[in-house]
């Protein structure tokens, strides 16, 4: 561990190259109400996002670099409407239980990090035998753009898609050059950073790496909030002339401290994580469209100060074929496997070594009519070893009445398989669960107006089944639960200036009285204006109408949480040529809030950064 700052720095001195200066540039303000985003996540094939039935969110690589923190969820949560996350301290979100960070999409999750799949690259990410995530392990190092549907993606990739699908793809240098970025930052709470990336582009070969090391002592004086992660990430790309191959890999070394809730803090709960995982693409052009092979990965062990330890993984592959059969259509046809689970043993019992398989084959097909009319629909049928065969059906519709405005329809079902852990562990574990299982109906328009402001809103229902439920006494995992959710969400990106940039959304869900972890109304607002050689930044994130959880054996005692809004700004000053300075300062008007229940968050707080880009 006493390691870690020396090799990143060492890896930031020694990658040297002549680059572009790689630093936020006001004059991506004025072009970008001209821009389009091309997503590949909602049907694994690059469209204009107009072209969509699905509701989706991208961030991009000024966005990222915009953002006050490091975590890519954390970004999510500022920018994302219907996302909610929930957070102890200055970094860090937990790792066990109730104190670990909880996801939630549309309401749908909360309780545990089940029902958002993450992908790194098109691949998933989750712990093969706990079946959930870890907010931790996911940066913004290494990271290009970040595609977010909002709503379930079963239908193309299976099984935790129940809310929706958070896909993190990696930078890669795309026109010919080096381009080498180092930062160093301090602050509140003896919070310290370093972080060091390169890439470059030859013509045939490409590549990036990034380092960073992460830490801070926490605000927490009644309990131990010390945090400490190592992020890297890898990537290598060769492009011929039909051929494409690509090999991206991620490590996360995460050390940290439960603080425990305020009533009865700790100094003693500690955490030591690792994980990490890898995928080697191939994609070919031919006279029958792009075929593409997927191969990947991903591991993770984990020590808990409680005597737990376990060591998972996940191995699959993805195989699928993107054509055009006839005039205005799309289509893709593929295979998934993957085998996950692991070993794990505590103070009292070893769990021995468990896994599991599930494959699924899908095809969706997409047409152009009219040139106005688009028409969508797919259907997966997963396979699972112990419970056979689920169907996953998706339908869409987008209509353009006018250039510049569109309509969309789309129904869509959604499932998650029962985890490792709830089949087996511990005394809750039923080996007789099968899956929940969402259906999600819902309508949008979109609208740009001379454009300067592109408006979005979507009106949707989740009607769930056979939710998993906690339930006891004696504490049992069981099939039957239910809920209807309605609610809709509205996005404004405007542009009122040249050099002004303002990003709003708002959600508003009526949620079913079980459903915590879940705000009922949340607004963000983000602005941005570049005057000179200073571009300065506000952030608003406001959370209503939302519920925390209290655990007591095996009770859940939900709490009507307070409404808060936390008031964000930052300030960035190009100070040389490739040099710039920035100062975020966190929670302006020192709020006093909890973002999860007994965690208070950090009051009035700082973080200043030096970067060097060459």
């Amino acid at each position: 561990m006493k390691y870690r700052l020396f090799f990143t720095a060492c890896l930031a001195l020694c990658l040297k190259a002549t680059a572009a200066d790689g630093g936020s540039d006001p004059d991506t303000i004025r072009v970008r109400y001209h821009f389009k985003p091309v997503v590949v996540t909602a049907t694994k094939i690059s469209q204009s996002q107009t072209e969509i039935a699905s509701s989706i969110s991208v961030l991009d690589e000024t966005e990222i670099r915009d953002a006050a923190g490091s975590s890519a969820l954390e970004l999510i949560q500022s920018r994302v409407p219907g996302f909610y996350l929930t957070e102890w301290g200055v970094m860090g979100f937990g790792a066990a239980g109730s104190a670990s960070g909880k996801i939630s999409m549309r309401g749908i999750g909360g309780g545990a990090n089940t029902h958002c799949l993450i992908l790194r690259n098109g691949r998933p990410d989750f712990m093969g035998f706990m079946g959930c995530t870890l907010p931790d392990e996911f940066s913004t190092d290494g990271v290009e753009r970040i595609e977010i549907i909002r709503g379930p993606g079963s239908f193309l990739y299976g099984t935790n898609a129940t809310g929706g699908i958070i896909n993190i793809i990696p930078k890669r240098v795309d026109s010919r050059g080096f381009e080498t970025r180092m930062t160093l930052g301090t602050g509140s709470y003896d919070s310290r950073i370093l972080s060091a990336s390169h890439g470059g582009n030859t013509g045939s070969f490409d590549y990036y790496l990034s380092a960073a090391t992460r830490m801070t002592d926490g605000h927490r004086s009644d309990g131990n909030a010390r945090y400490l992660g190592d992020h890297y990430t890898v990537h290598l790309g060769w492009t011929g002339e039909k051929t494409k191959i690509e090999w991206n890999a991620n490590a996360a070394d995460i050390d940290m401290n439960d603080p425990g809730m305020a009533g009865a803090p700790s100094v003693t709960n500690w955490y030591a994580i690792t994980r990490g995982g890898t995928d080697l693409n191939f994609s070919h052009q031919s006279v029958f469209g792009e075929t593409n092979l997927k191969l990947h990965g991903n591991f993770g062990h984990h020590q808990f100060f409680d005597g737990w330890k376990s060591d998972d993984r996940t191995l699959g592959f993805m195989i699928y074929q993107t054509a055009s059969p006839w005039t205005g259509s799309s289509a893709v046809i593929g295979l998934d496997f993957k085998k996950y689970g692991g070993k794990a043993s505590d103070a009292g019992s070893d769990y021995g070594s468990i896994t599991i398989r599930e494959y699924g084959p899908y095809v969706h097909i997409q047409q152009w009519l009219f040139r106005r009319l688009v028409l969508s629909g797919g259907v997966r049928v997963e396979n699972h070893q112990l419970f056979g065969n689920e169907t996953l059906p998706k339908a869409g519709l987008v209509y353009h009445p006018f250039e510049k405005t569109g309509f969309r329809m789309t129904a869509s079902k959604g499932f998650r398989s029962p985890s490792i852990r709830e089949l087996y562990l511990w005394m809750p574990a039923n080996k007789s669960l099968t899956p929940d299982r969402v259906w999600n109906y819902e309508i949008g328009v979109t609208q740009n107006i001379r454009g300067r402001l592109n408006f979005d809103c979507a009106v949707f229902r989740s009607d769930g089944s056979n939710l998993i439920q906690f339930t006891g006494p004696p504490p049992k995992w069981m099939n039957g639960g239910s809920y209807s959710q309605t609610g809709y969400e509205m996005t404004a990106e405007w542009f009122p200036l040249e050099r002004l940039q303002v990003n709003a959304a708002w959600t508003k869900m009526d949620l079913d009285r079980q459903t915590y972890n879940a705000p009922g109304k949340k607004l963000t607002f983000h602005a941005r204006y570049a005057l000179g050689i200073a571009t300065f930044s506000a952030q608003v994130l406001m959370i209503r109408d939302w519920k925390g959880a209290e655990f007591q054996g095996s009770k859940t005692i939900l709490h009507d949480m307070p409404d808060y809004a936390v008031w964000n700004a930052s300030v960035l000053l190009r100070i040389l040529r490739g040099a710039s300075l920035r100062l975020h300062i966190r929670n302006i008007l020192d709020e006093s809030y909890q973002a999860m229940y007994g965690y208070p968050m950090p009051g009035r707080n700082m973080l200043t950064e030096i970067s060097y880009a060459f």
